[in-house]
């Protein structure tokens, strides 16, 4: 079987956790024997062509540089659709494919490419195709619950901060002609679903794609388990003279709820590390230094860092105020055996289960607050936590993710 996965970025350039997946997904499938090839975007100082792990990654796609500017997401949206129809045409011609497999938004490429005779599939593991905002706040108050029309956007996006990864300034908010080729690029995004076999990543994003009229299947994320079973390198929780370590993974945008945690944190004994970056980091780390809050903002860090990070904490916190398509980051620490609270919203009502962590109202910092203050105090109750989720992330681990995917390839290619 011959597969050619198609992403606008790919591993060592990570924008979040669905090039992390494709990673691990393209190397599961490689060891079984599978042909796998990735066709991405090219970026400065990496090869064009590379074979890594069994997998022959051809970064031939054109894209913008910068998510988080206008004019470059206008440069994705026109010349990476078009850069994709190019190159699979090409590649169709001179090779035989048994499945392409787009994932997020090269997804928009289907409509073009239904004709080559190839069956398509589609991971959905964010929202640009069921929201033009791509955060899915309602009003950027409370989780959307209706599907999109071009008045309602309009109306939406005036009381939101932010569209994707880009403030929503005043020359954006009232731009009409902007506004528009905005809901037009959803909307063939969410017109490119219905030539696709679509997987979904977790069962909120199935029932948002079904409210939607699309059926899909649900694939978890994968996990490489064995990466995060690394010794904690601190003391015993009867440590005296150490602070409560807590961890945050995320980018600095409201959507993310780092400002609701520093709010959560304030007089609390604790030592805050967020890793990451976003159009926020300017003003967190104003309000860091004036309330004098326990938060140090870092930089973010290459994936493969990340577990000796979970390493060292004590508590994982996940605050988003959007719903997570997913909750990597809070199986992850399940996998670390770290316990973990989390926003009850979205995929991470969905991760952290009874026993493994703590779920409270989104944006709530009373909740956040006291949950992060329960277990701060209450050592016996973090490793109860701890050992429970060791085990429900199992579920998550490559093997068998890999499994499900290959048995939809082989009924979908055989029909």
């Amino acid at each position: 079987m011959k597969v050619l996965f198609i992403s606008e970025y790919y591993p060592p350039k990570i924008m979040g956790g669905g090039e992390i997946n494709l990673e691990l997904l393209a190397t599961g499938l490689a060891k079984k024997g599978v042909e796998v090839s990735v066709l991405t975007s090219y970026h400065p100082g990496l090869d064009k062509v590379e074979v890594k792990n069994g997998i022959t990654i051809l970064r031939k796609l054109k894209t913008g540089k910068n998510p988080s500017s206008l004019i470059e997401n206008v440069k994705r949206s026109l010349i990476f659709p078009k850069s994709i129809v190019k190159e699979v045409k090409r590649i169709v011609n001179q090779e035989k494919i048994d499945a392409i497999h787009f994932i997020g938004t090269s997804v928009i490429a289907a409509v073009e490419l239904k004709s080559v005779g190839i069956p398509l599939f589609a991971t959905i593991e964010s929202y640009p195709a069921l929201c033009p905002k791509g955060d899915r706040i309602f009003h950027g108050k409370s989780e959307c619950m209706v599907k999109c029309s071009f008045t309602e956007f309009l109306s939406c996006q005036k009381d939101s901060q932010e569209i994707g990864k880009m403030k929503n300034k005043w020359y954006l908010k009232y731009n009409a002609p902007a506004l528009s080729y905005i809901y037009n690029y959803y909307s063939q995004l969410n017109d490119a679903l219905q030539h696709c076999n679509l997987i979904a990543i977790s069962k909120y994003v199935q029932n948002v794609l079904q409210q939607q009229g699309h059926g899909s299947v649900a694939i978890p994320n994968a996990l490489p388990l064995e990466n995060f079973k690394v010794k904690d390198k601190k003391k015993n929780d009867n440590r005296k003279n150490s602070k409560i370590n807590i961890l945050c993974l995320g980018s600095l945008i409201k959507s993310k709820g780092a400002q609701v945690l520093a709010d959560a944190v304030q007089g609390l004994d604790c030592e805050v590390s967020w890793y990451g970056k976003g159009i926020l980091k300017e003003e967190l780390e104003r309000q860091i230094q004036q309330r004098n809050l326990p938060v140090t903002i870092h930089e973010q860090v290459p994936y493969e860092q990340i577990p000796s990070l979970y390493a060292q904490a004590d508590i994982v916190v996940f605050p988003s105020i959007w719903p997570e398509p997913f909750g990597r980051i809070a199986i992850e620490a399940m996998a670390a055996g770290k316990p973990v609270i989390g926003s009850a919203i979205g995929g991470i009502k969905e991760t952290i289960v009874e026993g493994t962590g703590i779920l409270v109202d989104p944006g709530n910092v009373k909740q956040l607050r006291e949950a992060i203050d329960l277990l701060i105090h209450n050592p016996k109750l973090r490793k109860e936590m701890a050992m429970k989720g060791r085990k429900i992330a199992e579920e998550y681990a490559v093997d068998r993710v890999v499994g499900k995917l290959l048995a939809l390839y082989a009924e979908k290619i055989s029909s």
